[in-house]
């Protein structure tokens, strides 16, 4: 006969594995929820560098600007949901701002996030631009030649 220790470390067991039964499908998704596609949009050549002037994180220094294509943009994105999925946080609740820069020679994507309780009606043709706030805005490298990301970073803390 099972003793009573047995019988509840089995019912709290059984507990534990119908939570995640019932709550997993609820729970995953939140946490590698994928890009919107519609909160993404190509800044013009001419009004990229604009997005590299954030005043809490580190940006690139721009020498030029070049007009990226969509297709390079649908390169990017699976790349960006990884590095925003190790950096914890959301991928689906980001505006992304996207602008070519000419960085060291090099054509990289400057990639300007925002998280959707900070962006403002006209984010699609003015730089978000926010001060402080941590994980509520973020810049990234990407370099189109070499698939690579660099430089991520979130805003400065308050």
């Amino acid at each position: 006969m099972p003793s009573r220790l047995s019988r509840f470390i089995r019912m709290r067991i059984f507990r534990a594995a119908l939570f995640f039964a019932l709550f997993w499908p609820v729970l995953a998704p939140a946490a590698t929820a994928p890009l919107n596609p519609y909160w993404g949009v190509i800044f013009p050549a001419e009004q990229a560098p604009a997005l590299a002037r954030q005043c809490s994180r580190a940006t690139p220094r721009a020498e030029g600007a070049w007009q990226p294509l969509p297709s390079d943009i649908a390169k990017l994105e699976p790349g960006l949901t990884r590095v925003l999925v190790a950096a914890k946080v959301q991928p689906g609740a980001y505006y992304r701002q996207y602008g070519g820069l000419t960085v060291g020679g090099r054509h990289i994507i400057y990639v300007n996030g925002a998280r959707n309780a900070v962006v403002h009606g006209d984010w699609r043709t003015v730089p978000i631009s926010i001060c402080d706030g941590g994980a509520l805005a973020f810049g990234v490298e990407y370099d189109p030649a070499t698939g690579a990301f660099a430089h991520f970073a979130f805003n400065g803390q308050l």
